[in-house]
């Protein structure tokens, strides 16, 4: 976080091997892994995430499928997409 308070994140490396979109999904995943996002609170949005990034819509939305698939988040249409409890989906060992 930078003096302000706001997250500030490593900019897309467009010469990684990494696609944009797992690059994102990878970022808000350290986010959510921190408690920076919690359970239940939204992630940002997609506008911010464009703008945050500087990637096109199609690469955030590819992103937050990503996450939606591996059970980071989860989306309640018109509302918004939220930090899903992973310990619900979890294997106990």
């Amino acid at each position: 976080m930078d003096r302000l308070g706001t997250v500030t994140e490593t900019p897309i490396d467009h010469g990684s091997p990494e696609p944009p979109y797992r690059q994102i999904a990878a970022a808000l995943i350290r986010e959510i892994e921190s408690g920076a996002l919690a359970v239940g609170r939204p992630v940002p949005s997609q506008p911010t995430l464009v703008t945050r990034y500087g990637v096109a819509r199609a690469t955030v939305q590819n992103a937050m499928r990503y996450l939606q698939e591996q059970g980071y988040v989860y989306t309640v249409p018109k509302r918004g997409t939220y930090v899903a409890d992973r310990s619900k989906h979890q294997q106990p060992d």
